[in-house]
């Protein structure tokens, strides 16, 4: 049986903290080059993003790895593990 991580990527709080950095999709875009459709498909829970990707994001929102992540048993059905 495979391990089952503690805390997964949450689209949901993704887009909570890019509201409340007050950062759209465009500016994520332009800082780091990761296409908007990527970012959309994170933010829906279609994709989950790549851990190199996820730290350049975190840096542009001014907030940790840890705040883009959400307990697992908290993750709704648009987060993926």
């Amino acid at each position: 049986m495979s391990p089952v991580p503690s805390r997964v990527f949450s689209g949901e709080r993704f887009k909570q903290l890019r509201k409340e950095a007050g950062i759209k999709g465009s500016d994520i875009h332009r800082a780091t080059g990761i296409a908007q459709w990527t970012l959309s498909s994170w933010a829906t829970g279609r994709n989950v993003p790549q851990l190199n990707l996820l730290i350049l994001v975190a840096d542009v929102l001014g907030c940790s790895l840890d705040d883009l992540l959400v307990p697992n048993e908290e993750a709704s059905d648009g987060d993926l593990i």
